[in-house]
This record gives C-alpha cells, sequence and structure tokens, in this order.
C-alpha cells in the first residue's frame, strides 16, 4: 500500500532532521571546518545524493542551524532583552543564558557549542558577517571596564578567554551527559570582575 502524502511528508522530515541532528554534533565535535558533507551522510547513514537533496552546501546547513538555534532559544530566553543590555548587565544576563541552556542538556549543549565555536572561529565571523557583534562585545567588555567592574586589559583578549570557557563548560556537559558540575554564571564573571 503506497504511503500517504502526509506520511511522505513525515519520512522527508524525519531525514532532514537526522542530517542536521548529525551536522550539528559533528560541526561542534570536530569543527565546522573539518566536517564535510561526505562525512555528514557517511554518520547520518544516508546517501551521499540525498543530503544534496535538502542542502546545497555546507553553510546551507549551518545557516538552518542557527536559524533553528534562535527559534529554539528565544521560545525560552528573552534574548532580544539581553540585546539591549550593556556593559556588565549584558554579561551578567548573556552568562546566565549560556549556563542556563547548557544546564538544559541534550540537543541545547549542543546549539550553544555551535553558537561557540561560531564565536571564536575567525572563519566563520567572516562568512557569516558576525565580525560587529564581536565588536559589539567588545565595546560591552569596554563599557564594563570603564565602570569599574572589570579587570583593566585587552577586551579582546579577554573575550577570547570568556568564550573559551564557555565552550569549555558547555563541551563537558556534552561529554559527561551533564554529569560534571556546570559553574554558575557568577562564578564565570568573578573571574572578570574588579577586585576591589
Amino acid at each position: 500500500m503506497p504511503r500517504t502524502p502526509e506520511a511522505n511528508q513525515y519520512v522527508k522530515d524525519k531525514r532532514k532532521k537526522e542530517i542536521l541532528l548529525t551536522a550539528l554534533k559533528l560541526f561542534c565535535l570536530q569543527g565546522y571546518e573539518n566536517v564535510t558533507m561526505d562525512r555528514i551522510s557517511k554518520e547520518a547513514k544516508v546517501s551521499h545524493g540525498l543530503i544534496y537533496h535538502y542542502f546545497n552546501k555546507k553553510t546551507d546547513i549551518l545557516s538552518e542551524l542557527i536559524n533553528e538555534s534562535r527559534q529554539k532559544f528565544n521560545q525560552i530566553f528573552d534574548l532580544d532583552h539581553i540585546k539591549t543590555l550593556k556593559g556588565a548587565d549584558f554579561f551578567q544576563n548573556f552568562t546566565e543564558f549560556i549556563i542556563s541552556a547548557v544546564s538544559l542538556g541534550g540537543e541545547y549543549s549542543y546549539y550553544i557549542a555551535l553558537y561557540l565555536n561560531f564565536k571564536i572561529s575567525p572563519t566563520l565571523y567572516e562568512d557569516f558577517g558576525s565580525t560587529s557583534y564581536f565588536k559589539e562585545l567588545e565595546n560591552n567588555f569596554k563599557i564594563a571596564q570603564s565602570e569599574g567592574k572589570y579587570e583593566k586589559g585587552s577586551p579582546k583578549e579577554y573575550l577570547i578567554c570568556y568564550f573559551f570557557l564557555l565552550k569549555s563548560i558547555t563541551m563537558s556537559a556534552i561529554y559527561s551527559n551533564n554529569k560534571n558540575t556546570i559553574p554558575s554564571s557568577e562564578v564565570v564573571l568573578n573571574l572578570f570582575k574588579r577586585s576591589i
């Protein structure tokens, strides 16, 4: 008996979701630059041709994952509000968002890892035009420094440390299935706060 159009659509959606989830995990664990379309198709156990049926190129997969992560996170967190904050208030709320999302585990940890990879990688900055976002983060760090809340020094260097720390926390959660202790946002930010 042939499948109904709804059943066919369900199978297509399921395959596409499997490809996306496989790519998400590979991008997080091996780095976007190190993953090929061939590798994704092998890990997802789909033919090379089928992956190209859904996505023309690897950047299409990344774009879809980024959009999907925004949708998921906007359902739980007020990301638009976080974007309006400045200085130390921005970093407090942003760090709470990252730590909370990682604490949810599962796909959420992978989406956070992807996001952090995206923010750390100079190649991805250029490919997806996020250099302005990094500049915005630098400006927020400078504001926190001028408020006397964060240590003096190179905002860029502090941000690199900040993102690598968040990435390490996220990857530890992924590898341990959230069995390792996840530090609070306060502990993370205390590393950058100015001691009085």
